[in-house]
């Protein structure tokens, strides 16, 4: 028994417990109260319980349905509705403009160093200075006039990818023409990014390369979410000797000392070419230019290896979802088929994307699949800069987490009538809201870097197989719920796959 000023204290055990777990109760009721009545944030709209925890929203993005949950909170609450203790999810198209504006750029949140855990690249660098550099640094790699150079690697791979798919096809099985096109796009991105063709499409399945990245971007969405434990998790896993768990704990040594080999070949061909053309590569003006001091905007080959590898994460499952679903709303809807065959009928000689570019009803249907089916339809979380901003009716002080969702703004029915129908048709005379609206390649002053290459690949893969199988159909396996979202970060069909078939004769 212990005494303080003559007044015995009794320190079992039981009561310690009883104390700290009303000390806990005590704190998180002060805590929930402040949120709900207190906060900068409180009279935003929600239910009660997203301003105190963020359990509903981590709950559903483990579900794999966080952009439903929101887009029915919109529905529910309107524009602006909180869903957690310090994210605001908007709708509301003025405001959305002025999140994403170059003119006064909110930055990335630090939900985004969870995602890429430590690859130190542009999709992921936070804060807005250094993000201008190393866009500056890349300088006109993806311009249309710098991809052309690229083309012929990207036909090379798309020809070999619909090859594959036609032969398939001709044996009279069902094709999961999905693998496909994920092998065809990381091909690409593979070798425009490296100078080396990976050869998935050739040996008809993934490299060890590739497995090592699906397996970083898999612990990257977890640790996103839940960046404290993960890290902890990491810590203990790499003294556990477990040849799985050393295959995980291995995966960003053997992609970092992966990307560094094929790189600095790279920079070596490219400084000894002496006037020949070099393989043909995003980052060949950067290689040759490393050491070079007169370049203004320099990286170092560390960050050049990051940005190669963003490249991979972000330039495969992108081109793989949309193209998928690309395919999907051609081969399903016959109108649709007939009237890209009879445009693609006009093109003489060898298909080209200088050509495809001029074909205007090939252009609506892929401005339509990226509002409905575009890959990254999920939140684009930033950050309110210092001294606070009026968004609408609200007023944000400075930290504040600002969440803009592609998929509620392509679906808002006061900018697209009937929202939920594809129709390309709604892009000939499209309004400036309708533009405004699209999040499908980011937000203006974050857009993607890689978007004219990835309609590059769009393009170029409609029309392979438009010529090369115009009569192919959906397999019954490939139905509308099949195709349904599922939403782990990026979108994809819930059955993970998009099955086709060659058309059936009368006969059959």
């Amino acid at each position: 028994m212990v005494k303080i000023d003559g007044i015995p204290l009794d320190f079992n055990a039981t009561n310690l417990a009883i104390g700290t777990a009303c000390s806990f109760i005590v704190y998180q009721a002060v805590a929930a109260i402040y949120e709900l009545y207190f906060s900068p944030l409180a009279k935003v709209p929600g239910p009660w319980y997203t301003a105190v925890s963020r359990a509903w929203l981590t709950g559903n993005v483990m579900a794999g349905c966080r952009i439903f949950a929101v887009h029915d909170m919109h529905l529910k609450y309107g524009p602006f509705v909180r869903i957690s203790p310090t994210e605001i999810a908007i709708a509301d198209l003025d405001a959305s403009k002025m999140i994403h504006s170059p003119y006064d750029p909110y930055r990335k949140s630090d939900w985004y160093l969870g995602m890429t855990g430590g690859i130190d690249a542009v999709f992921a660098l936070i804060h807005n200075d250094a993000h201008k550099y190393r866009r500056k640094a890349y300088g006109n790699a993806f311009s249309n006039s710098n991809l052309a150079m690229l083309e012929p690697v990207v036909r090379k791979h798309v020809r070999t990818c619909v090859g594959k798919i036609k032969r398939d096809l001709d044996n009279g099985g069902v094709v999961d023409v999905m693998q496909w096109i994920h092998l065809m796009a990381t091909d690409v991105i593979g070798e425009v990014s490296y100078g080396k063709n990976f050869g998935m499409l050739e040996r008809e399945k993934d490299s060890p390369f590739v497995q090592d990245l699906m397996a970083i971007m898999m612990v990257g969405g977890i640790r996103a979410e839940f960046p404290a434990i993960v890290e902890a998790l990491q810590s203990v896993v790499s003294h556990i000797p477990h040849p799985t768990l050393r295959w995980f704990a291995g995966c960003h040594t053997r992609v970092s000392e992966y990307g560094n080999k094929a790189l600095s070949e790279l920079q070596r061909e490219v400084q000894n070419c002496k006037g020949d053309n070099p393989r043909p590569s995003l980052f060949t003006k950067l290689l040759d230019g490393i050491d070079d001091p007169s370049v203004k905007y320099r990286l170092t080959m560390q960050e050049i290896a990051h940005e190669a590898t963003n490249n991979m994460i972000a330039g495969s499952d992108t081109v793989t979802i949309t193209g998928t679903y690309l395919l999907w709303v051609i081969y399903r809807q016959a109108e649709v088929r007939a009237k890209l065959l009879a445009e693609l009928s006009t093109l003489d000689g060898e298909i080209t994307d200088d050509k495809l570019q001029g074909l205007e009803y090939l252009r609506l249907v892929i401005k339509e699949t990226l509002r409905l089916y575009a890959a990254a339809q999920m939140g684009l979380p930033r950050v309110v800069p210092d001294g606070g901003r009026q968004l609408g009716p609200y007023f944000f002080p400075a930290g504040t987490e600002v969440t803009t969702h592609g998929y509620t703004m392509h679906r808002d029915p006061t900018v697209f009538e009937e929202p939920f129908l594809f129709k390309p048709e709604r892009w000939i005379n499209a309004t400036r809201e309708m533009e405004a609206s699209i999040l499908s390649y980011g937000g203006a002053s974050r857009s993607c870097l890689g978007q004219n290459l990835a309609m590059m690949e769009l393009r170029l893969l409609a029309a392979a197989m438009l010529t090369v199988c115009p009569d192919a159909e959906l397999a019954p396996s490939c139905t509308d719920e099949s195709m349904e979202f599922e939403n782990y970060f990026v979108v994809k069909p819930k059955s993970h796959k998009f099955e086709m078939q060659a058309a059936k004769t009368s006969s059959q």
